[in-house]
């Protein structure tokens, strides 16, 4: 089941619980709308109807649920709340989901024009360039420095084109291959993508958002920090965020706070978020705290998505006409070159 699916999921529960359906009637329900997840509903409802509980049946199944769902449903079902747990679950994923897709759209459309520049020019220089450069060489004519360099661009993409791909695949391949097999390779490309000026900013605030909003929906309905803690591990895919909570975990578990805790990782949480959490803290206040930090953080990352958005058009179109405007001047400027030497 990918995420949109356990939404849905989730949502449909909560409301059909919510209405006196009983757990199993829920499950054929749900089963008969949701086609593409009939197996897994089936093989949930089944453990379900033998005794096991929901949240244990999904935790074993070999299917990936999120771990906010399975915690929220564990929660649920010890405290009988599970409808509400279930609501409050596909709320935060669905927040999580389209914080996610903002990202995504921002990332889209600076890829799209860096692909068709790269296209246009290789397009340029590899196919209407070659055309002209007969009659460059035949013509007495002193070329341009842009029709050189892009000449000199020509002949060495021609001689050690395809070696050059080569190799870049290779490494390309080889980082891959290092960045899934060894856990230090991933810290280390995370912590230097993290410390960019741009991205670095929106994957901090997007974790913070993800996370800490779950973390307070939890905390309020009674589960320890550890436990908490335990579930954002097991939910996040970025190496440095996983170590910094795995030792905090271990930390709070000790006796120490977690504001304390997290001061150790500046690079990853931002002054402001230690700081903030510490007053929750001392004022018993906690759950509402990592509320008030999701809601901060969530603000400043659409304001920053909308700030991107609107600063990157312009940047990439100038870039783009440079580009392309540079090649086609390097082909245009030795026909002028050619056509005043035969007026003469």
């Amino acid at each position: 089941m990918n995420k949109s699916s356990q939404i849905q999921f989730a949502n449909r529960c909560a409301v059909l619980l919510e209405s006196g359906i009983s757990l199993s009637e829920t499950l054929s329900i749900i089963i008969k709308m949701d086609k593409k997840s009939k197996k897994v509903l089936e093989k949930v409802r089944e453990d379900v109807e033998r005794g096991m509980s929901l949240a244990k049946s999904m935790q074993i199944i070999k299917v990936s649920f999120d771990p906010t769902l399975i915690s929220m449903i564990s929660n649920g079902e010890s405290s009988g709340i599970l409808a509400l747990s279930l609501r409050q679950a596909g709320e935060i994923m669905e927040k999580r989901n389209e914080l996610l897709k903002k990202i995504v759209a921002v990332l889209i459309y600076p890829s799209l024009i860096a692909s068709a520049t790269l296209t246009m020019t290789l397009f340029l220089v590899m196919y209407i360039f070659p055309k002209i450069l007969p009659l460059l060489s035949s013509m007495d004519v002193e070329l341009p420095l842009l029709t050189l360099i892009i000449k000199r661009l020509y002949e060495f993409l021609f001689q050690y084109g395809i070696w050059l791909c080569i190799c870049l695949i290779l490494t390309i391949g080889i980082f891959i291959f290092f960045y899934k097999k060894k856990v230090e390779v991933r810290y280390k490309t995370q912590i230097f993508i993290i410390s960019l000026p741009g991205i670095g900013l929106v994957i901090q605030k997007y974790f913070i958002c993800s996370y800490f909003r779950s973390a307070g929906t939890l905390l309020e309905c009674g589960q320890v920090l550890p436990a908490i803690l335990e579930q954002c591990i097991a939910a996040s895919t970025l190496e440095p965020y996983r170590r910094a909570l795995e030792i905090s975990k271990k930390e709070v578990r000790e006796g120490v706070s977690l504001s304390q805790s997290l001061r150790s990782f500046e690079t990853i949480f931002p002054p402001i978020v230690p700081d903030m959490l510490s007053i929750g803290e001392r004022t018993g206040s906690l759950a509402s705290m990592f509320h008030h930090i999701n809601r901060m953080y969530e603000q400043d990352l659409d304001y920053l998505i909308k700030h991107v958005s609107a600063s990157i058009e312009p940047v990439l179109m100038i870039t783009m006409g440079l580009i392309v405007g540079s090649v086609a001047l390097s082909i245009i400027l030795p026909i002028y070159e050619i056509t005043n030497h035969l007026n003469r």
